[in-house]
């Protein structure tokens, strides 16, 4: 459990009537002014069932909005915002992931996973000025493949991991894929309790429809983790 430090949260997003093509994209950072620094709270946790098979879990929200006079006019939910015209937005990202892991390797130094799982994918997005404004909110629930290994620097103390997660799918009205990924160095200075630092980068494209309307989205995230461990 900790924090995770975001140094780059960029977004494309459009949303548009589905009967509608999909338009221009709107960038978030450099249309929109978003934040694309922040803290958030993380919470990851796994249960080993024996040596062979666990099951693990992963939690993250990341909020970002902005406030600017747009400088080139952007089309929104069929709507032209022209430039001059002051502009709030947010954009609103839950992550959930529960994966289960199968251990095909391992001795004392070394362990090989491999991983299959569920990443749900919450997104809420939205934009307007003064006179009307438009939002859009999906939940995408996409399969994920991936591959885990953790090397022993030190027995019972000091480790390093690096996994991955990744998928493609198009399903009815649901269009996307995931490449995720993280190296951590964790060291337990007592028995049950640690400390980790790693890196994760997600990026992450979204196509669903809420109602009479079609969100896509298209999202990059990378930041640095601080947190402690309990193992019992």
């Amino acid at each position: 459990m900790g924090s995770m430090f975001v140094t780059n949260f960029e977004t494309d997003m459009q949303l548009n009537p589905k009967n509608l093509p999909i338009g221009v994209r709107v960038n978030t950072k450099d249309q929109l002014d978003m934040e694309n620094d922040t803290k958030v709270f993380r919470l990851d946790g796994y249960y080993r069932f024996n040596d062979m098979h666990s099951i693990d879990f992963s939690y993250f929200s990341v909020k970002s909005d902005g406030n600017k006079k747009l400088e080139k006019t952007i089309e929104w939910d069929g709507i032209e915002y022209t430039a001059g015209t002051i502009i709030k937005s947010h954009f609103d990202m839950d992550v959930y992931k529960v994966n289960y892991g199968y251990s095909f390797y391992h001795n004392e130094k070394v362990e090989l996973m491999l991983t299959a799982g569920l990443h749900i994918t919450a997104l809420d997005a939205g934009l307007g000025s003064s006179s009307q404004s438009s939002s859009a909110k999906v939940t995408a629930p996409l399969p994920v493949v991936g591959f885990k290994c953790e090397y022993t620097i030190i027995e019972n103390r000091l480790f390093v991991e690096y996994e991955s997660d990744y998928f493609m799918l198009k399903y009815n009205d649901i269009e996307g894929s995931l490449l995720s990924s993280a190296l951590n160095i964790e060291y337990r200075f007592v028995d049950h309790v640690g400390v980790g630092l790693g890196y994760n980068v997600n990026k992450i494209f979204v196509s669903a429809e809420d109602g009479d309307k079609k969100l896509e989205v298209e999202n990059s995230l990378a930041g640095a983790m601080l947190y402690l461990t309990y193992i019992y």
